[in-house]
């Protein structure tokens, strides 16, 4: 950090958001008034000020915000958008532990109904992180990103996800 920024991030509770961010980049709003504890108000104003100055930056995922340290690029913006919502991660996980697995061997393992799996392909496919090829009658779905990417970010937030599922598959790619 420079001079500038320095003094942006003198005042404690732009620190505390800052640092959350950095700590849990992709998060949402409502994640990080959680995690800070402070009031609506100031989660609002100093994350205004700080995208504003450049040491945070948001993308519209839905009907949230996401916000990310300056340095994300915009690929891993959308994979830590994806991997922040547990549902998605999970099915992204499975694929990539079980390459070319089919729709049903996802919705069992994650314990979702068929449409919502499908909905969540869907939007992985339209992201181009999973691809698919159809053999007869089935379709199997494999991983279209950089995995080692995926693993890194996996690796670099682990904490920040707490899921054992996240664990698991750290511990299986070393």
């Amino acid at each position: 950090l420079d001079e500038k920024d320095k003094k942006i991030l003198e005042l404690n509770s732009r620190k505390q958001i800052y640092h959350i961010v950095k700590k849990f980049a992709g998060c949402h709003f409502r994640e990080l008034e959680r995690i800070s504890k402070l009031p609506t108000g100031t989660v609002k104003y100093h994350l205004d000020y700080l995208t504003k100055h450049g040491l945070v930056s948001q993308i519209k995922d839905g009907n949230n915000l996401r916000y990310f340290p300056r340095d994300f690029n915009f690929e891993n913006k959308k994979l830590m958008s994806l991997l922040r919502q547990k549902s998605v991660r999970e099915i992204l996980l499975f694929v990539l532990i079980y390459n070319n697995c089919n729709h049903q061997q996802i919705a069992n393992y994650v314990k979702l109904s068929p449409s919502t799996v499908s909905w969540h392909l869907k939007k992985l496919k339209e992201y181009g992180i999973i691809g698919f090829t159809r053999k007869g009658r089935s379709t199997h779905f494999n991983i279209l990103s950089n995995k080692e990417e995926i693993i890194n970010l996996l690796i670099t937030y682990q904490e920040s996800f707490l899921d054992s599922l996240v664990d698991r598959v750290i511990e299986m790619w070393d």
